[in-house]
C-alpha cells in the first residue's frame, strides 16, 4: 500500500497548488461557461484533493484559499472582497462544506494509515510467530542433545523421593544404568546413607519451600574421593511442587585448581618481597660495585648516575646533569662520542676491550693515557625505544702495560737472539722483580725455573720446584689441552705465540685464570720462557658485571611496572582536567556546572601535584639529597596544622576527629615542614581508608626520653600478610586494574625515611582487615633547652580548632564530681549528663570519701572528678586518702584533677598525688569530655 506520510511542506504545497490550478481553470472557463454562476464548482475538487493527500490542516487551508479567490474573482461585485447577504450565505455554505469534506477526508486518511500499520504489525507478528516456533523446535532438540552430552549429572525426584529421570552420566557416577534407578528410591538401590540422607533432607526442604538450594559433597569412588557441586530446583506445573530437579557437577579439578591458585598467590607474595629486596640490593650494588658504572639519558647523553669508582676514575669532576661532551671535552676526536651516538641510534650494545683513552684526571690539562674494558648497554623504555645508556667498565691499564711488556720481551727474545747473553742480566732482574709470573718450561711439561710471583700464583713452593713436582701439563685442566697443543705447534713453527688465556690448577686444587705469553729460547730449542699474568681479579669483575647486568634487567622490569602505575595515576586526573577545560572553552556550561568544573580541575591538579611531590621526595631519598632544616620544634602546632589540612576531607565523609595533645611533651629537634608532611601523610591515609561516620584519633604524649605520636582509626585495617611491607616503596595492598584507592605506594615509605632522618622510629599495628590501624611515631626529645617564657604551662587539650562532629557517649559511666563552687558543679554535671553519664555531685572532700566508701560495688562511681582548692581538705589530700583504700573499696578509681592552678609544678603535684589527668580551669567542654572518655576507655 502507498505510504501516505508526507512532510508538512509537501502537504500544504499540494493544497496550495490544487487551489491555484482550480482557480486557473475557472478563469479559463469563465468566458465560455460563465463560471460566476457556479463560483465554487472546481474548488470542491481542490478541497477534496488537499484533504485526502494532506489531511485536515491542508484541507482547511485549501477551503480558505478557495473562498478568498472565489469571492474576489467570481462572486459579484467582481474583483472586490465585499459581499451582500446572498453572496455571504453562499460563501458560508461553501466554507462549511469544505470543512466537512476536510474533516471526513482527514478521518478517512487517518483510518487508512491505521489500517496499514495494523496490517504491517500483523505481518511482523506472523513472521515472529514462525521464527519462535522454529526456535522452540531447535531448542527442544538442543535440550535433548545437552541432556545426553552434558558433563553435568541430572536427576529428577518425585514427591516420594523416587528417581523419575537420570541422565547417563549421572547413572555412571553411581555405577548403574538409568533403568536400574527409575522408579526407585536411594534406599531401594542401597546407596550410602551418609551420602544420600543430607541430599534427601534437602530435597524435602525444596519440596516444602519451593526455593532452590545449592550445596557440595564428597563421594568415594573407585578412583578416589571426588568432589561434587549440586543444585536442587523445584519442578512444578501449578502452584505446588511435584518434583525436584538435581543437577550435579564434578568440581574435583576446580578444587585442586583453587588450591594451586592459593599456593601461586603465596609464591607471588614471596616474589614481590624478594623483588623489593633486589631493588634495594641493586642500588647498593651499583654504588658499591668494584666496577666503574654510570648512566646517561637522551640523545645528548646527560649524566643521571655515576658510582664512586667512576667519579674517582675521571678525577672527581662534576657529572650529574651535564652532557658527556660537557663533562669530557678532552676526549673529543677519540671516538667515544661517536660510539655513544651509534649505540643510542641502533639500540645495539658495544663491547670495548683494552680501549685506549686520554683523560685529564688531575684537572690541570695534562692528558694521561689509560686502557679500559667497558660495555655500552642501551636502556629501553616501555615502547622499546632507547632512552639512555648504562656503562660498565674497569681500568686494565696495569694489565695492558704488563702484557705489552711481555709481548715486547718475547719479541726481543725472538728477534735479538744474538744479544741473548747480554739481555740475561736484564731478564734476571725482571724475573726477580716479581712484577709478573715468569717460568722456563719444556715441551714435556717440566717447569725448569720460575720466579716467586709465579710460585705464589699457583700455590707451590721453591722446594716443590726443586723436587720436580711442578708440571705445567698436569697443572692444565683437560679442556685446555687441545689449546696447548695448538700453542706448541705455533711455538715450533714461529718460535713464539700470541698471549692467550687459560687456567692452571693450583696445588690446593683451586683454579686460577691466567694470561700467558711464551717465546722459544734461542740457545735451547726445547725450552721456552713464559710470562704469566694473574687474571683472577679481572674475571671476578667480569662475573660481577654480568650479575649487575642481570640485576639491572630485573630493575628495568620493575621500573616498567612502576612507570605503568605512574602513567595511570598521572593520566587519571589529566583526563578530568582536559575534559572539563575543553567544555569550559566551548562556553556552553551554566554557572553551577562551570563552578563544578573549576573545582574538579583544581582538585585533580592538587592530586597530581601531590603525586609529583612524592616522586621528587623519593628521588631525593634515593640520591641522598633530602636535607632537613633542623631546629627545636613544638609538635602541638605541627600536629594542629596537619589536622587542619585534612579536616575538610574528614568532614565530607562524616569522620570524627579527636586530638589529645600534650604541650608538655617537650620540643624535638627537627624540620617542622617535614614533620608536618609525616603527620599529614598518616592522617590523610587514615581519612582515605576510614569509612563514613568513622573515627580518627591523634595523640601526643611524652614517654621517658622521647615523645610518642599515635594516629589511630576505625578504618579497613591491614591484613597480616601485607603488614611487614607497609613502609616499603611501591608497595600497595591492591595493585590490580580494578583497585578502589589510587596512589603510587610512596607515602608511607617517605614517612619512614623522614622519621628515621629525625632519629626516630615509626611502627604500625592492625588486628586485621576491618579492624582499624594504628601508626606510632617515636621521636627523641631535643637536647637543647628552650628559651624560658613567662607563659604558663597548659594541660594537654583537645584542639579548639577540631570540634567534635559526634561526641562520644558516656552511657552507663558513673562519675562523682566534687567541687565547693555550685556553678562549677552544675556545669560539670550538665556536660556529663548530656554525654549520657550517671552523675553524683558533692560539695566537699569528706562527702566524696564517704560516697566512695559507703557505696556498694555496683553503685560505686567509675571516675572521680575533683577540684583542688577546697576548704579544710583539698583535692591533693582527698586523692591520697582515696589511694590509701583497697582496690575493692575503690582505691584504684581513675581520677581527674580540676583546678585553676595551671602551672607546671601544679600539674606535677597532681599527678604525684595520684590523679591520672590534670584539667585547668576554665573548662573547655570538648576537652573535658575527651579526657573523661579517655579514662573510661581504660576501665
Amino acid at each position: 500500500m502507498p505510504n501516505l506520510t508526507r512532510s508538512p511542506l509537501s502537504r500544504y504545497g499540494i493544497a496550495s497548488l490544487s487551489v491555484l490550478l482550480a482557480a486557473l481553470l475557472m478563469l479559463l472557463l469563465n468566458p465560455t461557461l460563465a463560471m460566476t454562476q457556479s463560483p465554487f464548482l472546481l474548488f470542491f475538487g481542490a478541497v477534496m484533493v488537499s484533504a485526502w493527500s494532506g489531511g485536515l490542516g491542508p484541507g482547511l487551508v485549501a477551503t480558505a484559499l478557495s473562498g478568498l479567490i472565489s469571492t474576489y474573482y467570481f462572486i459579484p461585485p467582481l474583483y472586490s472582497l465585499s459581499l451582500n447577504w446572498s453572496s455571504g450565505l453562499r460563501l458560508s455554505l461553501f466554507l462549511l462544506e469544505g470543512v466537512l469534506i476536510s474533516v471526513l477526508a482527514g478521518e478517512l486518511r487517518v483510518a487508512k494509515q491505521r489500517l496499514e500499520r495494523t496490517l504491517s504489525q500483523l505481518q511482523r507478528s506472523e513472521a515472529d510467530y514462525r521464527q519462535l516456533a522454529m526456535q522452540s523446535q531447535a531448542q527442544a532438540k538442543t535440550l535433548t542433545a545437552i541432556f545426553s552430552a552434558s558433563v553435568d549429572h541430572i536427576y529428577i525426584f518425585d514427591q516420594e523421593g523416587r528417581y523419575g529421570y537420570v541422565s547417563d552420566g549421572a547413572a555412571q557416577v553411581l555405577g548403574l544404568s538409568p533403568d536400574d534407578l527409575l522408579g526407585k528410591t536411594w534406599r531401594d538401590i542401597g546407596l550410602p546413607a551418609a551420602l544420600m540422607e543430607p541430599v534427601d533432607a534437602q530435597r524435602k526442604q525444596v519440596m516444602s519451600t519451593g526455593r532452590s538450594l545449592k550445596s557440595e559433597t564428597d563421594f568415594v569412588t573407585d578412583n578416589g574421593v571426588r568432589s561434587y557441586e549440586y543444585i536442587l530446583t523445584p519442578l512444578s506445573t501449578d502452584s505446588s511442587t511435584n518434583a525436584v530437579v538435581v543437577i550435579s557437577r564434578d568440581i574435583t579439578e576446580r578444587k585442586q585448581a583453587e588450591a594451586e591458585r592459593h599456593q601461586s598467590l603465596l609464591r607471588e607474595q614471596a616474589a614481590r618481597a624478594e623483588a623489593e629486596v633486589q631493588r634495594n640490593r641493586l642500588h647498593s650494588l651499583l654504588v658499591q660495585a668494584p666496577a666503574s658504572i654510570c648512566i646517561d639519558r637522551g640523545s645528548e647523553h646527560i649524566f643521571e648516575f655515576a658510582n664512586p669508582l667512576f667519579s674517582q676514575l675521571v678525577g672527581q669532576r662534576e657529572l650529574i646533569g651535564r652532557t658527556v661532551r660537557e663533562a669530557f671535552p678532552e676526549i673529543e676526536g677519540q671516538g667515544f662520542f661517536e660510539l655513544l651516538d651509534q649505540v643510542f641510534e641502533t639500540g645495539e650494545a658495544f663491547v670495548g676491550n683494552e680501549v685506549a683513552a686520554r683523560l685529564d684526571r688531575q684537572g690541570n690539562g695534562t692528558l694521561e693515557e689509560g686502557f679500559f674494558n667497558f660495555v655500552y648497554q642501551p636502556i629501553f623504555d616501555v615502547n622499546g625505544a632507547v632512552e639512555g645508556i648504562i656503562t660498565f667498565g674497569f681500568e686494565v691499564t696495569t694489565q695492558v702495560v704488563a702484557r705489552r711488556q711481555a709481548e715486547a720481551l718475547a719479541e726481543d727474545l725472538t728477534t735479538q737472539q744474538i744479544a741473548l747473553k747480554k739481555s740475561e742480566a736484564r731478564f734476571s732482574r725482571l724475573v726477580e722483580a716479581n712484577i709478573i709470573g715468569v717460568l722456563l718450561a719444556a715441551p714435556n711439561g717440566t717447569i725448569l725455573e720460575a720466579n716467586d710471583a709465579f710460585l705464589k700464583m699457583v700455590g707451590y713452593t721453591r722446594e716443590d720446584l726443586q723436587k720436580g713436582l711442578m708440571n705445567w701439563g698436569e697443572m692444565t685442566p683437560p679442556e685446555y689441552r687441545q689449546q696447548d697443543e695448538q700453542v706448541l705447534q705455533e711455538l715450533a713453527s714461529t718460535g713464539s705465540c700470541a698471549p692467550f688465556e687459560k687456567v692452571y690448577i693450583r696445588k690446593d686444587g683451586s683454579h686460577v685464570p691466567i694470561l700467558l705469553g711464551a717465546a722459544q729460547l734461542e740457545s735451547d730449542e726445547l725450552a721456552w720462557v713464559c710470562f704469566v699474568l694473574d687474571l683472577t681479579e679481572s674475571k671476578q669483575v667480569e662475573v660481577l658485571l654480568r650479575q649487575q647486568a642481570e640485576a639491572l634487567a630485573q630493575a628495568n622490569r620493575l621500573k616498567d611496572e612502576f612507570l605503568a602505575t605512574v602513567s595511570h595515576e598521572l593520566r587519571t586526573p589529566l583526563n578530568a582536567m582536559l575534559g572539563w577545560a575543553t567544555m569550559l572553552r566551548e562556553k556552553q556550561l551554566d554557572d553551577a556546572t562551570q563552578q563544578r568544573a573549576i573545582e574538579t580541575i583544581e582538585r585533580n591538579a592538587r592530586a597530581q601535584n601531590q603525586l609529583i611531590n612524592d616522586l621528587l621526595d623519593v628521588s631525593r631519598i634515593i640520591t641522598g639529597k633530602l636535607r632537613l632544616d633542623v631546629r627545636p620544634v613544638a609538635l602541638v602546632s605541627v600536629l594542629e596544622a596537619a589536622l587542619d589540612s585534612i579536616r575538610p576531607a574528614a568532614e565530607a565523609k562524616g569522620i570524627r576527629l579527636q586530638s589529645l595533645l600534650d604541650p608538655a611533651a617537650g620540643p624535638v629537634s627537627g624540620d617542622p615542614d617535614r614533620l608536618q608532611q609525616v603527620f599529614w601523610n598518616l592522617l590523610s591515609n587514615a581519612v582515605k581508608f576510614t569509612p563514613k561516620d568513622g573515627r580518627i584519633q591523634l595523640r601526643l604524649e611524652r614517654i621517658n626520653s622521647h615523645v610518642e605520636i599515635t594516629v589511630s582509626d576505625t578504618g579497613q585495617g591491614i591484613s597480616p600478610e601485607f603488614l611487614p611491607y607497609v613502609f616499603d616503596r611501591l608497595q600497595q595492598a591492591d595493585s590490580t586494574t580494578t583497585r578502589t584507592h589510587g596512589g603510587l605506594g610512596l607515602g608511607l615509605a617517605i614517612v619512614r625515611h623522614l622519621v628515621e632522618l629525625h632519629g626516630g622510629q615509626v611502627q604500625v599495628a592492625s588486628a586485621g582487615e576491618g579492624k582499624g590501624t594504628t601508626f606510632m611515631v617515636n621521636l627523641p626529645i631535643t637536647i637543647f633547652r628552650p628559651e624560658p617564657t613567662a607563659t604558663e604551662r597548659v594541660h594537654p587539650a583537645v584542639s579548639d580548632t577540631a570540634p567534635f562532629i559526634d561526641a562520644p557517649s558516656l552511657a552507663g559511666i558513673k562519675v562523682l564530681v566534687v567541687d565547693d563552687e555550685a556553678d562549677a558543679r552544675e556545669l560539670l554535671a550538665t556536660l556529663l549528663r548530656q554525654s549520657g553519664a550517671v552523675v553524683t555531685v558533692v560539695t566537699s572532700a569528706q562527702e566524696a570519701l564517704a560516697t566512695i566508701t559507703q557505696s556498694s560495688s555496683e553503685q560505686r562511681p567509675d571516675i572521680l572528678v575533683s577540684d583542688i582548692g577546697m576548704p579544710e581538705v583539698d583535692g591533693y589530700m582527698l586523692m591520697r586518702q582515696v589511694r590509701a583504700l583497697t582496690p575493692e573499696q575503690g582505691g584504684r578509681m581513675p581520677a581527674i584533677a580540676l583546678t585553676a592552678y595551671a602551672r607546671t609544678e601544679d600539674r606535677i603535684k597532681a599527678l604525684a598525688a595520684g590523679f591520672q589527668s590534670h584539667v585547668p580551669k576554665p573548662v573547655e567542654p570538648a576537652e573535658f569530655i575527651a579526657v573523661v572518655v579517655n579514662l573510661s576507655e581504660r576501665l
